[in-house]
This record gives C-alpha cells, structure tokens and sequence, in this order.
C-alpha cells in the first residue's frame, strides 16, 4: 500500500510514558483524599474527586522529583482548596447553562433543581476557604481569595457580553479569568509551600495554561464526535462567542449550526487543511510555547508535556474525524487536486468504454477467494502479519485491499496512457464507488460488497474517497517540499487504509484514529526509504526537498548515482537514519493505542508494524544503498520480528491497563466457530 495532512505534534513531548502519568494522578487522589477526610471530621463538606483532579495534579506534576517528598499535607490542603473551588464552580456554571449532564451523568440541578445545587455550591466554596487556610501559607491563601474573586468575574464577563462577537482581546480576558485563575493558584502552590520557582511567573504560567485548557474545551465544542459528557455546540447555542468562530470570517448567532459546520470544517485550496485544522496547529504552537517556558523556569515538564500532547492529538484527531463525518453527509466538499491534463469532459461513448473496461478488470475479484489470495501474493507483509485473524476478519481485511490495490493498479499500470484518460478512470471509479456505498447497483459485484460492508459498518466515506485523491496524485510528476506536505499524500495512501479498518472494527476514539494514521504514516514512509531507486526510475521521488537540501542530496545526483552505481556518501546515510527515525516516531506512538483495538485485530497490527519497521535494519546492512538494492526480510526474519511486536504489545496492554484502567479492552467471547477460524 502506499496516510490528510497531519500537523506536526508537539515534538518535546510525543512519546513521554504515560505510567508517569498514571502514577501521579494516583498520587493526586490519594492525598486529596487524605486531606479530605481529616477536614470533614470538622463538619466541612467533601467534594466528589470524581473528576479529572487536573489542578491538582497541574500543580503536583509540575514540582522537580527531587523535591516532591517535601510536599506535606499543608500543600495537599493548598490542592484540595483548589479543587473544592473549581467543583462549587461547576454547580454554579450547570445552574447558569441549564446543564441536563456532566461527565455523562446527570448534573445536580437536573436531578434535585435549583436550589439544592446553589446551596451545595456555596457550602463547597466556603469549605475551600477553610482548606486554603489549612495550607499555613498567607502568600498561597492571599493568591487563592484573589483567584476565586477573579474567577466568578471571568463568569460575570461572560455573560455581559454573550450573544455578540469577542476581541482577541475580550475572549483572552475572559477565559484568563473563569478558566485560568485557579491554574494561576495551582501553579504557584509550590512555590508559596516550598519556595520553589517565581511565584509571579509560575502563576502567569498557569493562568496561560487554564486558558488554553479553555480553548480546547470551546474547541471541542464545535466537533460532534468528541466525547465530552455534554452535547455539542452548547455555546454557539447558548450565543457563546469562543475562538473557532474566529477561524472563519463572519459568524451570526442565528444561522444554522450546520452551515457553521461547514464553515469551519470546509477544506482549503487544493486540500489544504480546514479552519479548524489550522487551529488544532495552533493549539500545538501554544502548547510548545508553554513548555519551553516552564522548562526554563525549572520546572517538571515530563507529566505536563505528556497532558497537552494528548490534548493536541485529541484536537487533531476531532478535527478531522468531524470534516470527514460532515463529507460523508455531504456538508462540505472534497476540494479536488489539479487535474493532471485540462481535458474537458469524456463523451457519453468514452465514459461508457471506461466503465466497461474497469468492470472488465474488476471481474476476477467478484471471487472473494481469489481477493484473498491477491492480498497474500501482493501484501506479503501484511499477510504475514494477517495469519492471526479469524477467517471472517481476514476476508474484511483483503476486501478493503483489494479496493484500494485495484485503485493504485489504475495509475501504476496506465502506461503511456494519457494522463487524461486516466483521470477520467480515476473520476468514474470515484462516482462508482460514491453510488456503491449509497446503495446504488455500481455494476462491479466487489465494488458493491465493498461499499456496503463499509456503509453498514458506519465507515465514512470519505476514506475511500481520499485514497482515490491520492493515487490520483501520482499522476502528475511533484516534489515534496517538506514532511508535513508529504504527510498530505502519506495520508490519502497509507493512513486511510488503518482509519478505515479501525472503523470498520468499530473503533471511533478520536485518540486511537490518531495513532492508525500515525501507523499509516510510518509504514508509508518505510516504504518511501525502500523504494527511492525504484521510484526514480518511474519519475518519482518522494524525499522531502528541504531535508535532502540540509543533507547536501538533490534528485539530479540520485539520479546519477542510481546509474553509476558506489557505495552511498555520509549526507545520503543521515537523510535516511533522519527519515528512518521519524518513522520510529510513528510506530511507537501506534503501539500506544494498540491495546484500545479488538482482541483479534490487535495481534495483527503489532506483527505488521514490527515487520515493517524491521526493514530499515535492512536498509542499513544494505550500506543505504536503496537506489539499486530493494531491502526484504526473510522469512526467519519476519518470525523473530513478529516476537518482537508481540513482545511490545504486551508492554503496551501492561501502560494501557495502569493508564486507563477503568476502560476494558474490547475482547468479545468467540462462538465454538469463530474460536475453530482464529486457530486455523
């Protein structure tokens, strides 16, 4: 096979452990806990815990190893005031939005009315002055009062001005105040408790890092798939002017939600990104702004990075899960790559030789044996990797290859055909497979289970559609300026084919899409470093030209090494071990999400990964010779490399089950027939 275009992560933190992470929220709720019981013997109110505890932990995480076992329960008091605040604040903001359910559950004023939730507000923010005095920090306790004061003024701002268009300036006031005073207090504690850092600067900070917690949270507001225990566009229906609305150019309270939609999620010239993708690049540019500073002040930022790589993936990941949900329906448009010759339309008569020719082509596959065996004899890797699959998946599997190896066939196999010509093919398979999965008799039997299996399974078809548009790339000779430009071809070939699978198994978190593309991608990219001499010899070169540029490598001398042979100079070897270790990147952040696949694909995808990344070991014994030389493994070779992803697989299962715990990995139980198919 051959992954939309995929912002660069915040590279500082992409791959921290997420058992750190664990292991302090562990800590977190634990000494929350502690500090809770000793004050309600006093008669003060316990708060919930039952949250995120992310000011807590913003503030736990953020202090030097060496100096967290100088926290003592005067900063856990400091902590515990912090969040009994932020959960009376909660109560208050349900009363206000009128809110029928939080974190998936009924709020309290849903359930017992207003009165009730008012009353148990004030109990809990009264209780957390008490709390902030058991801290014995008038520094921390002055900074908390004016906190909280702050706090209910960014709510009472708010609301003055909802229903008109923010500022810049207004909305950043705004969220400074209701969102980011309590991370003000939760990032100075240490400070005040131990004197560690500027109290001043490390506030600052945390006011910085409240909003941008905000801004993700308005962000997600506008993506109908997020999961986020309450309904989507609340604030635009409440007239809650937030930041999105600052990606399109005019936004009117009234218009309906789905024409924001589309502005927000339609795709810019050529595919380049949408609104909100370019602001999810945003969100990853504040994020890196705010750890590098935090790291210049001294701080902790393993745990912190490791938070706001997540909500960076989550952004992107909805953002582009929400522009292919509103594709499929038909809210937005794909817009098209240029087209490879200026042709006007086919005649009826050519349009009608075209179709007969691709049915004629597509015959053999109606047999879904035979598309099984043109995965094993084509895919051979992934076939490999596929012997784990009950007998029913793996025909799924070869279905969806044999749909996108059919598509790649009519460009690689065009020929000297006019490129016109085979834009035309590309843009009837298109339509064919757009009536396909519409439930409209395309004429090609394959087609036709293909599309419905995917359409039955709630599969957008928007994956389809975007490997059509990237094959179709390979029509007209480019250049690659860049990894993020390679990333949009990457995308359309390689990742759509993991995005589809995990959907079609049912997988639709926007964290684990993510990391299929992100798979995607690196196998992708693999591909791309075994196959430069071949490539070149059919006029492609997919190297991005700056990182050639940086190593002293253009296409004209690849070009001439491929003819005169040598061994590969010292600038060629860093352009691959530079690529190679990207790749790397990918692959691990994969593994990460393995462990949230079903049981049986889960297995599959850890050997394929393994195998694939084992040919850049191959690479290297080859002298990075991949101008003359093909890298392969062996037979043998694949065994112990599928050890090897198992082996990772199960130390992922281990981070996942300390990570997220309270979600089981799907692991249905099989019938007697289904046990009998995945032995076999």
């Amino acid at each position: 096979m051959r992954t939309k275009k995929r912002e660069t992560m915040i590279s500082p933190v992409a791959h921290k452990r997420h058992d750190l992470l664990a292991d302090a929220r562990a800590t977190v709720r634990r000494n929350l806990t502690v500090a809770a019981e000793a004050l309600a013997r006093t008669g003060l109110p316990k708060p919930a815990l039952d949250g995120k505890v992310l000011r807590p932990l913003a503030a736990y995480v953020l202090v030097p190893r060496e100096h967290r076992d100088r926290l003592d329960e005067r900063f856990w008091y400091g902590a515990l005031a912090i969040e009994m605040a932020h959960e009376a604040s909660l109560l208050h903001d349900d009363i206000l939005d009128e809110a029928p359910a939080r974190r998936g559950r009924p709020t309290m004023v849903a359930e017992a009315g207003v009165g009730p939730a008012l009353v148990m507000g004030d109990h809990l923010l009264t209780a957390a002055y008490r709390a902030a005095a058991a801290a014995q920090s008038p520094i921390f306790l002055e900074g908390f009062i004016q906190s909280v004061e702050r706090t209910v003024a960014g709510e009472i701002d708010q609301e003055r001005n909802q229903g008109r268009p923010l500022s810049e300036e207004d909305y950043t006031r705004i969220i400074s105040g209701k969102s980011g005073e309590l991370f003000r207090s939760a990032f100075s504690l240490a400070p005040a408790i131990l004197g560690i850092g500027s109290e001043d600067r490390l506030g600052a900070s945390g006011a910085r890092f409240g909003a941008l917690y905000q801004m993700v949270d308005d962000f997600l507001d506008y993506c109908t798939h997020a999961n986020r225990g309450k309904a989507p566009l609340q604030d635009f229906r409440q007239k809650k002017w937030t930041w999105p609305l600052a990606l399109i150019e005019s936004v009117d309270f009234d218009m309906p939600s789905e024409e924001v939609l589309f502005h927000l999620f339609q795709p810019g010239p050529g595919g380049s990104p949408s609104p909100m993708e370019i602001g999810a690049q945003t969100l990853g540019q504040e994020f890196h702004r705010l750890l590098q500073d935090l790291s210049d002040q001294g701080m902790e930022t393993t745990e912190i990075g490791e938070l706001l790589f997540d909500w960076h993936t989550l952004a992107l990941a909805s953002a582009k899960r929400e522009g292919a949900t509103q594709r499929t329906l038909g809210l937005v448009r794909a817009e098209p790559f240029a087209k490879a010759t200026p042709a006007s339309d086919p005649s009826p008569s050519e349009t009608a030789r075209l179709r007969r020719e691709i049915r004629e082509a597509a015959e053999p596959l109606l047999d879904p044996g035979k598309r099984l065996k043109s995965f094993g004899y084509h895919a051979k890797s992934f076939r490999f990797a596929a012997r784990l699959f009950p007998r029913t998946r793996l025909q799924q599997v070869a279905d969806v290859y044999a749909f996108c190896r059919f598509t790649d066939d009519m460009v690689d196999e065009a020929g000297a055909e006019d490129p016109g010509t085979t834009e035309a093919r590309l843009d009837l398979w298109l339509s064919m497979a757009r009536s396909a999965y519409e439930g409209k008799a395309s004429g090609i039997g394959f087609l036709d289970e293909v599309m419905t299996t995917m359409r039955d399974a709630g599969v957008p078809f928007t994956y389809a559609e975007d490997l059509i548009e990237g094959v179709r790339m390979d029509l007209i000779p480019r250049s690659y300026g860049s990894l993020e430009e390679l990333w949009t071809y990457s995308y359309r070939v390689a990742s759509v084919v993991g995005g589809w699978l995990t959907e079609l198994f049912g997988v639709r978190d926007p964290w684990v899409l993510e990391r299929a593309y992100a798979l995607g991608h690196a196998m992708q990219l693999t591909n791309i470093l075994r196959d430069v001499g071949e490539d070149l010899s059919k006029g492609r070169l997919y190297l991005p030209s700056n990182l050639m540029a940086r190593a002293g490598v253009d296409q004209e001398l690849l070009e001439a090494k491929a003819k005169h042979g040598g061994a590969m100079f010292s600038g060629y070897r860093r352009l691959m071990e530079d690529l190679m270790e990207r790749a790397e990147d990918d692959y691990e952040k994969a593994f990460e999400a393995m462990p949230a696949l079903p049981w049986f694909f889960q297995g599959p995808t850890a050997i394929a990964a393994s195998v694939y990344r084992g040919i850049h070991k191959e690479i290297r014994k080859n002298g990075y010779d991949n101008l003359h030389r093909r890298a392969s493994t062996s037979l043998l070779g694949k065994v112990v490399l599928a050890v090897k992803g198992l082996v990772a697989l199960g130390r992922a299962r281990s981070r996942w089950s300390m990570v997220r715990g309270d979600v089981p990995m799907p692991r249905p139980t099989l019938g007697r027939a289904e046990r009998t198919q995945a032995v076999s």
